[in-house]
């Protein structure tokens, strides 16, 4: 099913591009979306080996629920931009929101940045900070990824898998 099907009963969800190899999507910023997007995009994914989908399609669900949560917030002014890019050799997966950004290097409640023999320390940290236990979802992805590219605001990221 290509995408202007598969999202055509939602009218606040526009899609960019529907061809095969360049899909791209303009998302609301509401996490009652994120299940439908992510459930389409592995769909784009099954032909791969199994633990190849499987992975992209994790790395896909962070990228976008971090998006959401974290970069849109729900506020209706800051939709989601996606673009899921494949040729027979190459995968790319472009997830911008367009709120105020983040340094990956000083984001003390993600496990990537846990010092050497400190495996634990942004569990820690989210405590104290009262958020939902976490964290590392980043450190997955990067696993996932032959590439993972961030914008210079932290708003955008860039997933390049070689296939």
């Amino acid at each position: 099913m290509n995408a202007r099907d598969a999202f055509a009963d939602i009218p606040e969800l526009r899609v960019i591009s529907a061809l095969p190899g360049w899909i791209s999507l303009q998302i609301p910023p509401d996490m009652k979306w994120r299940n439908r997007v992510v459930a389409f995009f592995r769909a784009q994914l099954e032909d791969l080996e199994e633990e190849t989908s499987a992975s992209l399609g994790m790395a896909l669900d962070e990228l976008l629920g971090n998006a959401l949560e974290h970069g849109a917030k729900s506020e209706p002014r800051h939709i989601i931009e996606m673009s899921f890019i494949r040729t027979a050799r190459v995968l790319m997966i472009y997830v911008r929101d367009y709120g105020p950004g983040f340094s990956i290097d000083e984001a003390p409640h993600a496990a990537v940045n846990n010092p050497p023999g400190e495996p634990l320390r942004h569990a820690e940290y989210r405590s104290k900070m009262g958020l939902r236990p976490g964290g590392f979802g980043i450190m997955l992805v990067k696993q996932v990824a032959d590439e993972l590219l961030y914008n210079e605001f932290g708003n955008a990221v860039l997933l390049i898998k070689y296939l």
